[in-house]
């Protein structure tokens, strides 16, 4: 990876420091909404940068690890970084000496490299003469998980005013599928609607050498799988990003004993609200079948976070720092996918965008996001934060 930008220099200087970083991160994960020492960590970080603001916890920042550096130089417009600090409940298998010490919990996602980039970007901007207007670095717990309130990390920080001053946000993610080099960008819907679903259908239950006296749940879900799986595939457009998940089935615990009830859980994703609206009315129909053959169902549907929209402005000033940055580097016209993205609540407040960043091995079985040899070519630590950094200076500089 080639460029001379002078960011892009100043960045690479730091980058046995971003490593130690991401490193450190990476040693010690925390899941979401327990992110304590990742956020002790930021706070200690962000006070070695001269005129740093730091505002954390529950008052400050709408949660208990939540963390929001500001960065006031000039009379300027304010915009926003953001980047999620939390991991995920999976043993890691990397064979590393930084590997994760904490059992069963890991950065399979690429948020310890995102928070050591925006820590990098803080320094990078903190440093630059042409900054005129204010920063915000958000530094955001939970964007993996949800509470008993079905809410992840951003929907709290927003509530709590983070965004009221914001005239645009950035944010980036690893993608482990591109090499680097390769940076994903598009505009529009770029990641999904994630609702889930946790039903239950009901009948009778009985003695296995005797059906007939009985009705069976488990004969009835037989039915409503099928026609689960054809909402997408019969009746739903082809045209339109759609896909219904089963991913936990529970009945019975005996081998002679119909079961009174079986439980399902699954996931359903999409693009639009329009969409979002069918897949939840044609899941209904589907559990209703249950109805028709003698059972009974109770089916509960959980919103999550909204789709991720990249709004066309911010998209623009993406393309052109990564033009400015890296000239040579490949930029991928194409959606993210059908995974979701707490991010999405805050592009859906305020015009936002968030690009994925080429970060992959070639090598690259069981390296997905959320798999146990998730890793990241930490070259690309300086080029995320100059990006971070150049995305806020273009904007700062043309508002």
């Amino acid at each position: 990876m080639h460029s001379d930008h002078a960011l892009f220099k100043k960045a690479l200087s730091m980058q046995s420091q971003l490593s130690e970083w991401r490193r450190y991160l990476h040693r010690y994960p925390e899941l979401s909404f327990r992110e304590k020492k990742t956020s002790d960590f930021v706070q200690r970080e962000l006070e070695k940068i001269p005129g740093m603001e730091i505002f954390s916890g529950q008052q400050e920042t709408g949660m208990e690890t939540g963390v929001v550096g500001r960065l006031r130089k000039g009379e300027g417009p304010v915009t926003a970084l953001r980047a999620d600090m939390d991991a995920l409940p999976i043993e890691e298998e990397n064979q590393i000496y930084y590997k994760s010490e904490h059992h069963g919990v890991m950065h399979a996602c690429g948020h310890d490299a995102h928070t050591t980039m925006l820590l990098g970007a803080a320094h990078l901007l903190a440093d630059d003469e042409h900054v005129n207007g204010t920063i915000k670095f958000i530094f955001q717990p939970a964007e993996e998980m949800t509470n008993e309130e079905g809410l992840s990390g951003a929907p709290y920080m927003i509530q709590h005013g983070i965004l009221d001053d914001v005239s645009i946000a950035f944010a980036l993610h690893m993608d482990p599928e591109y090499t680097p080099g390769t940076v994903r960008l598009h505009a529009g819907a770029s990641m999904a609607n994630v609702d889930t679903f946790e039903a239950k259908i009901k009948g009778t239950g009985g003695h296995g050498a005797y059906p007939h006296l009985g009705t069976d749940p488990v004969w009835m879900l037989s039915f409503v799988i099928q026609a689960i799986q054809g909402i997408c595939s019969r009746r739903t457009s082809p045209l339109v990003p759609a896909v219904i998940s089963i991913g936990e089935v529970k009945a019975g615990s005996s081998t002679n004993v119909i079961p009174d009830h079986v439980t399902v859980q699954g996931t359903m994703r999409s693009y639009d609200k329009d969409t979002r609206r069918h897949l939840e009315t044609e899941l209904q129909q589907a559990f209703s079948i249950a109805e028709s053959m003698g059972g009974s169902y109770e089916l509960n549907i959980e919103k999550g976070e909204p789709a991720l929209y990249n709004h066309p402005e911010a998209v623009k000033i993406l393309a052109k720092t990564i033009n400015e940055i890296f000239p040579d580097f490949s930029v991928r016209n194409e959606p993210y996918g059908l995974g979701g993205e707490d991010f999405g609540y805050m592009a859906d407040t305020i015009p936002a965008a968030m690009l994925f960043l080429g970060a992959g091995f070639s090598e690259k079985e069981n390296r997905g996001l959320h798999m146990p040899r998730f890793d990241i070519q930490e070259e690309m630590l300086p080029a995320g934060a100059s990006l971070l950094a150049g995305a806020a200076l273009h904007y700062l500089r043309n508002a």
